[in-house]
């Protein structure tokens, strides 16, 4: 599956071996590929990324991944585990069961599939197990709402598993949208692909920071990898539309989007430090705040004793 977009050059052929049938053509890698040579292509850029940004520390890794269902994160555990025995990687697999019917069963379902196809240990944390349910919250819509929920439960699996920092699926389009999110609201502190952790928080790794979405897609689909298509029945597109500003950059100018991120990394400044966590009063996990986002959540949706 080929994109039609231009590229900078070398797109007549395949850039490793010269094959010319079934080119995967992406303007972000300024190179075309065919269908066997692409997967280690994706593979290698994410190895570059993991050094560039010192995701890994020396020694043995046990490393948990965010896996959703969808492609991205797909595609993350797959060339993490592709790549396990050059990093000296262990793998687990985490999967955050939201409670949405249909679409979350069949998130789980393709988590599951994945999972047993690589052999990845697969825990799942359920959030109806909390006590809560995924829905908005007063002036917070229902994808805030669950974005706390899963930080939480990320936090939650990765200090109680002892892993040494859990992945997540985000890409170079997500992370240029942060960043163009945070410049038109004022706020001139860019995210970075790397969160540290502490003794309440593992860290956090990016490790597809400066791989397009359309690579994802394309990797997920080659490598035939089980996923969710279809987006959750809450997701509005308007919430990535940002994302449809640096697909034109990208069309107009090739590679224009792996150089602005390099640039905005340089101009913006660092993310000022959080405050200091304290143990929720209600369940004892620690959080920057004063009741953490699961307990603030449970107060909202349990009735008053005597009301049902």
């Amino acid at each position: 599956m080929a994109t039609d977009r231009p590229l900078a050059f070398h797109d007549g052929s395949c850039t490793r071996c010269g094959a010319t049938e079934g080119l995967v053509r992406l303007s972000e890698f300024g190179k075309a590929y065919c269908r066997d040579c692409f997967p280690d292509a994706f593979q290698r850029r994410v190895l570059s990324t993991l050094r560039r940004y010192e995701m890994l520390r020396k020694g043995h890794h046990h490393i948990g991944v965010a896996l959703s269902g969808g492609k991205d994160s797909a595609a993350l555990l797959h060339a993490l585990w592709s790549l396990r025995w050059r990093l000296n990687l262990r793998l687990s697999a985490l999967h955050i069961h939201l409670g949405l019917g249909e679409y979350s069963d069949l998130s789980l379902r393709a988590a599951t599939d994945l999972t047993s196809r690589l052999g990845v240990p697969l825990i799942v944390e359920r959030v109806a197990d909390h006590g809560v349910h995924i829905e908005p919250v007063g002036t917070f819509a229902q994808c805030s709402v669950c974005g706390a929920v899963r930080r939480a439960l990320m936090d939650r699996a990765g200090l109680r598993e002892g892993w040494e920092a859990v992945a997540t699926g985000h890409t170079l389009d997500d992370w240029l949208q942060q960043m163009l999110k945070r410049l038109l609201t004022g706020r001139l502190d860019a995210p970075k692909p790397v969160l540290p952790g502490d003794a309440f928080h593992p860290r956090k790794l990016k490790p597809l920071s400066l791989m397009p979405d359309d690579a994802c897609r394309e990797y997920t689909a080659i490598a035939d990898l089980p996923h969710v298509e279809t987006p959750c029945v809450h997701f509005s597109p308007d919430t990535h539309r940002l994302k449809q500003v640096f697909a034109l950059l990208e069309s107009l100018a090739p590679s224009s989007k792996t150089q602005l991120v390099n640039t905005l990394m340089k101009a913006m400044k660092a993310p000022p430090p959080g405050g200091p966590d304290r143990p929720c009063p209600e369940c004892g996990q620690p959080t920057g705040t004063d009741v953490c986002p699961l307990c603030r959540l449970k107060r909202v949706q349990t009735p008053p004793e005597g009301q049902a």
